[in-house]
C-alpha cells in the first residue's frame, strides 16, 4: 500500500480492505454512496497528534478560481468567480458531492447537516487545519515535497530509521535554502 496514490487508496478502502485512510473530503460521498459495501460503517477522525503537547493539523487544499489578467471579459469572468464561490453553490456542492465549504457558518446550516452528518466531525478539523509550506518553500516546493516523500517512506519500507532518515532530510531542506539563497 506505499505507492497507493489517493483513488488507489479509496478504492482498496472502499470494498472493505483497509482499516482506515487519510484521504481528500470527496471521498467520503463515494465511500458512502450506494453501491460502495462500507457506505454508513466508516466515520471521520482528526490526524494523530504528536507528542503530549502535539495538536492534531489537517492540510489546507482545495482548487482556487482567479480570472487572468489576459482575460477578455474580465468582469465577467470576475462575477463567475463571485458566484461560483458564493454561499449557494458551496453549499448545493456540499449537499450533493460532500465538497467542504470554505464559508464556515454552512457547517451550521441544518440542511447541509442532514446531509452530510461527517460535516459536524469535519469543522474542528478545519479549524485546526495548516497551510502546506509553498509560500515559504517558493519555486522549491516541489523538491520540498519529493525530499518529504522519500524521507518518510524510507521509514515506512523499513530502508532506514525515522532519526536516520529526519537527518537526511534536515540536510537536504537545508541544501535547498542555500540554493534558494535564504
Amino acid at each position: 500500500m506505499l505507492s497507493f496514490n489517493e483513488e488507489d487508496a479509496r478504492q482498496t478502502f472502499q470494498l472493505g480492505n483497509a482499516v482506515f485512510m487519510r484521504n481528500w473530503i470527496y471521498a467520503w460521498a463515494l465511500v458512502n454512496g450506494k453501491d460502495s459495501p462500507v457506505a454508513g460503517k466508516v466515520g471521520v477522525a482528526p490526524l494523530p497528534k504528536g507528542g503530549l503537547k502535539g495538536a492534531p493539523a489537517s492540510t489546507q487544499g482545495g482548487w482556487q478560481l482567479a480570472v487572468s489578467k489576459y482575460s477578455k471579459n474580465p468582469a465577467v469572468a470576475a462575477d463567475l468567480v463571485r458566484y461560483l464561490t458564493g454561499e449557494a453553490v458551496q453549499k448545493q456542492r456540499a449537499v450533493a458531492g460532500s465538497y467542504a465549504p470554505t464559508l464556515m457558518h454552512l457547517y451550521d446550516d441544518p440542511e447541509l447537516a442532514a446531509a452530510q452528518p461527517i460535516f459536524g466531525a469535519l469543522r474542528p478539523i478545519l479549524e485546526h487545519a495548516v497551510t502546506r509550506p509553498a509560500a515559504r518553500a517558493g519555486a522549491g516546493y516541489m523538491a520540498v515535497t519529493t525530499h518529504f516523500w522519500d524521507a518518510v517512506h524510507a521509514v515506512l519500507e523499513g530502508r532506514a530509521t525515522a532519526p536516520t532518515s529526519l537527518s537526511g532530510l534536515q540536510d537536504q531542506l537545508r541544501s535547498l535554502k542555500v540554493r534558494a539563497g535564504q
